[in-house]
């Protein structure tokens, strides 16, 4: 079967097992922080997936991600670990992360957005863009800060699919593609 459905099918059952308990807002806060730890540890999925480390000690590998995290969200995501060892399919466990934020983002209306800048934003510019891009209700806006340099200046927002490229690195791109040059950055 593929992966991905089987993803979005562990996904899916999370989301309704973490509303049914009502922890279904720390739970997202959890599978962001868990989906943040496989970009930042490349190893951890081999570390996860690898049946040589007993179920518990792998297990505990995201647990103790989550010193100050209530107990109730805790036993939600300790028993889809269980879950997910039990059924052998820990190799999906970053994708079905991916899913759960998608699907939670969904649920709840809020719409994910990445603004990125040479310089840092400060908070008042934020809380404008997050009014621009819904007047009605900002708070549903969640806003991703980052800095890259290579902009050289300018800017770049993504909203879902949606990218509004208005930096100099982009511009750049544009009269070298115009021009049939190839791109160097």
């Amino acid at each position: 079967m593929n992966t991905g459905i089987i993803a979005t099918r562990y996904a899916a059952a999370l989301l309704q097992y973490a509303t049914s308990c009502g922890t279904e807002h720390d739970l997202y806060g959890m599978m962001k922080r868990i989906s943040a730890c496989f970009s930042d540890v490349p190893d951890l999925g081999k570390t996860f997936c690898n049946r040589i480390i007993p179920a518990d000690d792998r297990k505990s590998l995201f647990l103790n991600l989550f010193p100050g995290v209530p107990e109730k969200p805790l036993k939600v995501l300790s028993d889809f670990l269980d879950l997910l060892i039990r059924k052998r399919r820990e190799h999906v466990i970053r994708s079905v992360s991916l899913g759960y934020i998608d699907k939670y983002r969904r649920q709840q209306g809020i719409t994910h957005s990445v603004l990125t800048t040479v310089v840092a934003v400060d908070d008042l510019t934020a809380e404008k863009i997050k009014n621009f891009l819904d007047p009605v209700n900002p708070q549903k806006v969640e806003l991703e800060l980052k800095q890259d340099d290579r902009l050289i200046g300018g800017f770049s927002l993504r909203v879902g699919m949606k990218v509004w490229d208005a930096s100099l690195l982009g511009r750049l791109r544009q009269v070298r593609k115009a021009y049939g040059l190839k791109d160097i950055y």
